[in-house]
């Protein structure tokens, strides 16, 4: 039997460090944990979560790994920008109004949802 040959082709993927940390602050947040106390959590420093979070820091697969075991979800859940319009799609009306979005017009919108959330949390509390 002879060798098969395989070539792939590379497939070049953008990566959204920012979306990444908008979804492990939003998670960390669901989890009721700090900053401080997640990256205790994981033996990194305080510093780094928060580079992390706002998209200035590169993560590995490892280290997203890590954290999503710390915060009980799914590393798809962190990574894909498709999970969110899935989930989003429990609510049809707005899954229908957003369905056909560009990228820059749904980051408008979690930026707005984000900020909201903020602003009812600070009232929560």
């Amino acid at each position: 039997m002879g060798l098969i040959t395989v070539i792939l082709n590379p497939v070049i993927m953008m990566i959204d460090y920012k979306a990444i940390g908008r979804r492990i602050s939003l998670y960390r947040k669901k989890k009721g944990l700090t900053q401080a106390v997640l990256s205790e959590m994981l033996g990194v420093s305080e510093s780094y979560i928060s580079q992390v979070e706002r998209g200035s820091a590169k993560i590995s697969l490892t280290r997203l790994d890590e954290i999503s075991e710390v915060l009980s979800t799914d590393i798809v859940l962190l990574i894909s920008d498709s999970v969110i319009l899935s989930e989003l799609s429990v609510n049809s009306e707005i899954f229908e109004i957003i369905k056909n979005w560009d990228k820059e017009k749904t980051d408008f919108l979690i930026r707005l949802l984000l900020c909201a959330d903020n602003y009812f949390f600070r009232q929560d509390n």
